[in-house]
């Protein structure tokens, strides 16, 4: 698009899939069933960020050598997000949720579509392409107010939301260095086709995670969340 910078061209092609997860959200939080399911969307938090350093390192250690600003971009984000998801742990704790049970619970399918269509754009496409799945996933984080404000409606302890807090408050950094390296680093052809399809797919798998656990339909999900929220109960459904 002329005119535009990279990231601006991206964001612009992310617009539907923006609007879709707001919606998608606005509609979670006036349904009334977010504090209901903020538990089993803590789980799934966990299973998708336990492989982001994986991620991470794999991305990089496909990335030509000769784009050394772009490895060491991945290499610093890597060390960044390492022990986040013990995060999410430590807030499932606050809820009642024991931690070896969430280590030991299986995501749910769009959690495994969501990491593998990352792996696919790695091995497949080009290493550079995992950067529109982080920009897509950090580029728009939650203000502490706002975040303040879901806790307070849906009365949810304040140690259980330290991973959208201090995430959010990364992520701002994190979206101006994911810009630079958009709009100077990544130049080939091959590699700004997989950041499009990364960013699509990845916010597009997000999309349909986040629809299936407002819905309260998880059938892998741990026997307290089920509780919290069983499958089928009438708050909340589409």
């Amino acid at each position: 698009m002329a005119g535009l910078k990279y990231s601006e061209e991206l964001e612009s092609i992310l617009a539907p899939y923006r609007a879709e997860y707001s919606q998608i959200v606005r509609d979670w939080i006036e349904s009334g069933a977010f504090g209901a399911t903020y538990s089993a969307y803590l789980v799934e938090s966990f299973h998708q960020m336990k492989h982001s350093c994986s991620l991470l390192s794999y991305a990089c250690a496909r990335q030509d050598h000769n784009h050394l600003e772009l490895q060491e971009s991945l290499a610093r984000h890597e060390a960044e997000e390492t022990g986040h998801d013990a995060w999410l742990l430590d807030d499932l704790e606050h809820l009642g949720v024991d931690r070896r049970q969430a280590l030991a619970s299986p995501p749910l399918h769009e959690t495994i579509n969501l990491i593998g269509s990352q792996l696919y754009v790695i091995t497949y496409l080009h290493p550079t392409g995992l950067l529109g799945y982080l920009y897509a996933l950090e580029s728009r984080p939650p203000t502490k107010e706002y975040l303040t404000l879901l806790r307070k409606a849906f009365d949810i302890p304040p140690k259980a939301m330290t991973f959208l807090i201090r995430h959010g408050q990364e992520d701002v950094e994190h979206k101006r260095e994911l810009e630079c390296m958009l709009d100077n680093h990544v130049v080939n052809p091959q590699g700004r086709e997989a950041v499009i399809i990364s960013a699509t797919t990845g916010l597009s798998n997000v999309n349909r995670l986040l629809a299936r656990v407002r819905s309260g339909e998880y059938a892998n999900c741990l026997p307290q969340v089920q509780a919290a929220f069983p499958v089928n109960a009438e708050q909340g459904q589409s």
